[in-house]
């Protein structure tokens, strides 16, 4: 599970990157994907948010009261 969850967030970062590569290269090429990248920009934000929120409780599981 968690090779699957690495290699998830490694694809969803790689896209982006492709993304911002090919807005460099003119609006062109990048008009047809706005849609793509504002999908890829959202799930890879909650990911974040998520994987973020669920090493905190992990973490302050271990705290002694």
């Amino acid at each position: 599970m968690d090779k699957i969850l690495t290699n998830w967030l490694l694809g969803l970062i790689a896209a982006l990157l492709a993304v911002l590569v090919l807005d460099s290269t003119g609006q062109s090429f990048l008009a047809p994907l706005a849609p793509v990248a504002n999908v890829l920009a959202l799930v890879t934000f909650l990911a974040f948010v998520l994987l973020t929120g669920a090493f905190l409780v992990y973490t302050a599981s271990f705290r002694d009261l």
